[in-house]
């Protein structure tokens, strides 16, 4: 017998899902100082290479979608085997100004549709599994409860630099937040600080990371709960709070929430769609894009009941 669960709303600051975490889900940024805290084997367990810290910014490169659709094939092979065969209702991404998920989704060959803001309430998302959130992530307050209802019922939910301010943080209150601080819209160094299969199979340890003109730097205000999975110290420089993350991941309800700082696209002008400005080591596409399309395949494999 499956039991209902009744979804929490926005109203109140006290958010209190999920519980106290485990060693590995204690803060991991100490101070100013960026360091990896997982042994050699932990990221052996999660299927990536170890590669060394970035000290130089990577060339540009020219990346067709056969690179793409070979990372998945090798990194994710079962799921390349029924990817053709997915319902495209499964990944709903929502359109936003200024990142472009769908063209990233449509090189690594995962199905999808691509909606409005405007149309989320209409549409409905009992079949769906994962939802994208582009940049700016400018939402009404609707969907924004629709969207927290998604998740808490077990819906996988990426979203993307500007939607930190812009919705996530209302949505979810008390979790994450924006500290005010702004990137140059430059390639980063980016670490790996918690290797975790679920967002990293196929990928590597230290890279470079393309933000976008003042991405978001994240505050995290749940220890406990919030998960900064790497961070960069080149963006640390640049934070208020000195510590640089990229990325954070947390539960909620029976779901699951990531975020990044910059974006899902490959972030290039777009009379030049398949420039790439931070190729990472081994994989070929960048760390930030098959790290999201790891968190994506995850929720679409995932038995979460949707």
């Amino acid at each position: 017998m499956m039991l209902k669960m009744k979804s929490p709303t926005l109203q109140g600051n006290a958010v209190r899902e999920g519980t106290a975490g485990s060693a590995m889900n204690k803060p991991l940024l100490e101070g100013n100082v960026l360091r990896e805290t997982a042994p050699d084997d932990a990221f052996a367990a999660a299927g990536m290479a170890k590669t060394e810290v970035m000290l130089k910014k990577p060339k540009p490169a020219r990346v067709e979608k056969d690179v793409y659709r070979a990372w998945v094939n090798k990194a994710r092979p079962q799921f390349s085997l029924k990817a053709d065969s997915l319902d495209p209702i499964a990944v709903v991404e929502v359109k936003g100004q200024w990142d472009k998920a769908d063209r990233t989704l449509k090189n690594l060959g995962i199905q999808h549709t691509t909606i409005g803001a405007g149309q989320l309430n209409q549409i409905g998302l009992s079949r769906t599994k994962v939802l994208v959130i582009n940049c700016a992530g400018t939402l009404n307050r609707g969907s924004l409860q629709a969207i927290r209802d998604f998740v808490a019922q077990g819906g996988y939910l990426l979203t993307t630099d500007w939607a930190l301010d812009n919705m996530l943080k209302q949505t979810f209150p008390g979790f994450v937040e924006w500290n005010k601080g702004k990137s140059k819209g430059n390639v980063v160094d980016a670490q790996v600080v918690l290797p975790e299969r679920e967002f990293f199979q196929g990928t590597v340890s230290n890279a470079s990371w393309k933000l976008d003109e003042e991405s978001q730097t994240v505050r995290v205000l749940r220890p406990d709960v919030v998960k900064v999975l790497a961070v960069s110290r080149d963006l640390a420089t640049l934070d208020p709070d000195r510590q640089g993350i990229l990325a954070v991941s947390f539960s909620f309800g029976r779901g699951k929430v990531l975020h990044l700082v910059g974006h899902f696209d490959n972030n290039s002008l777009p009379f030049l769609p398949l420039h790439l400005p931070d190729p990472a080591p081994v994989i070929g596409i960048g760390l930030r894009q098959a790290m999201a399309a790891n968190f994506v395949i995850s929720g679409l494999e995932r038995n979460n009941g949707r």
